[in-house]
């Protein structure tokens, strides 16, 4: 290949649209490559006469495409006058249709690099060579996605969200169950916000013909435990069935059930125990291997496993027993139950949580029954799969790992698009 053919592959442009290339290396290390094109000699795009070359002028473009080097274009552009119209114009060159001195080749790789969540401006900006609020620019210019129309079954989530331009904790999110396609980022989770919100979609899509809007398409809608979204879903989508997502009563349980185990460990005066709750709290951990090989421990001066420990905790603390038996109930309820039976076996779970006189356990009672309806909708499955909001939860992770690694933002509406960019795949920039 040679030096010429080298060049045009990294300018990304023909060999014979070049009249003259000469390319330089700075005292910095910095690639400079001299350039002009080939007279291609058009037509007045006002009067369509020929017309005759007016002068250069000489542009300096940044064009990264190298990592470990800064690489500039000084571009010979030729400038046009036609001389019936006597309109002036640039030639048209394969680098950039605008003032900027940036490469069309560097935009498109700052946006491509911008796709990953793990890669943050300040990266993205240094191997590029380009300062971080330039690279800011380049993503708001070129990225503005709007949001999907709602879907058949739409999962609703928050996110704690507390750097935001905007006066809340947490955004919300909203997702197409069925295709894992975020279909928007709201900035606040505040019943007023999402009235809003809502009321605008029903108003800008509502149709006289039908007497519907977009709305109307939601059929079902898988929610967490909070009580706006219930009160927002019953006003805006009355016609669609309400789920309660299980991954977040698993978590209320969950959470209980360890209140239980840390009052254990507060009201023993016992070292050993206090030593067993705190080192080997995963013994009770929902289907944890407990029959390992037993080995030597020093508190206990004798070998054990895992179960004996539980055994030996079970034996020292019966509400702990009774409250792990409660949790596992649960779980093996959430596990094995149908939208046909649900209600039956909740009715039953509901009435042994009221029964067990563990304090700790009664927010959850309370929880089973003011959103009984919500929980056993959440048994219904759509195309094989149980509704829930474990995609989101999924998209939350990936959401949680870009807002750690940029160590927050404060621009929602730029957020908002890279969110939607990194998470969805079909999402992507306009040049």
């Amino acid at each position: 290949m040679s030096l010429n053919q080298f060049i045009t592959e990294i300018l990304n442009i023909k060999e014979e649209d070049l009249e003259d290339v000469q390319p330089f290396k700075q005292s910095d290390d910095t690639l400079l490559i001299k350039l002009k094109l080939k007279n291609h000699q058009p037509l007045c795009p006002y009067c369509n006469k020929e017309v005759k070359i007016h002068g250069y002028y000489p542009r300096r473009l940044t064009h990264s495409t190298f990592s470990n080097r800064k690489c500039l274009i000084i571009y010979q552009q030729r400038r046009y006058r036609c001389p019936n119209c006597e309109l002036t114009f640039h030639e048209p060159n394969p680098f950039i249709n605008s003032k900027e001195n940036l490469t069309f080749e560097t935009k498109i790789n700052v946006l491509k690099e911008l796709k990953y969540p793990e890669q943050t401006y300040t990266a993205v900006a240094r191997r590029c060579n380009l300062s971080t609020t330039k690279v800011q620019r380049i993503f708001d210019q070129h990225v503005n996605i709007p949001r999907k129309a709602l879907p058949r079954v739409l999962s609703m989530d928050e996110h704690y969200f507390p750097e935001s331009n905007y006066d809340s904790l947490y955004c919300c999110l909203l997702m197409n169950f069925e295709t894992g396609e975020m279909v928007d980022i709201l900035p606040d989770r505040k019943k007023s916000y999402l009235i809003h919100y809502l009321s605008s979609i029903k108003k800008d899509t509502f149709k006289d013909n039908t007497l519907k809007s977009e709305l109307d398409n939601v059929e079902y809608l898988s929610i967490d435990l909070f009580d706006n979204f219930r009160e927002l879903a019953h006003t805006y989508f009355p016609k669609a069935t309400v789920c309660a997502d299980s991954f977040h009563v698993l978590q209320h349980i969950t959470k209980d059930f360890r209140d239980v185990r840390l009052r254990c460990r507060r009201t023993t005066e016992n070292t050993v125990l206090i030593y067993l709750l705190t080192k080997f709290k995963h013994v009770f951990h929902h289907a944890i291997y407990l029959d390992n090989v037993p080995k030597y421990n020093k508190r206990l001066k004798r070998d054990v496993n895992y179960r004996e420990i539980r055994d030996i905790l079970f034996a020292s603390f019966p509400d702990l027993r009774l409250a792990y038996d409660l949790k596992e109930y649960y779980i093996a309820f959430n596990e094995s139950a149908s939208v046909e039976d649900a209600e039956g076996r909740l009715a039953e779970i509901t009435y042994r949580f009221a029964d067990s006189n563990i304090r700790e356990y009664d927010e959850f009672y309370t929880l089973l029954t003011n959103w009984k309806a919500e929980i056993v909708n959440s048994f219904i499955e759509i195309n094989g799969t149980r509704i829930n909001n474990s995609y989101i939860e999924s998209k939350n992770r990936q959401l949680e790992k870009l807002l750690y690694n940029a160590n927050g933002f404060t621009n929602f509406k730029r957020t908002r698009n890279r969110i939607l960019y990194c998470l969805n795949r079909n999402d992507t920039f306009i040049i």
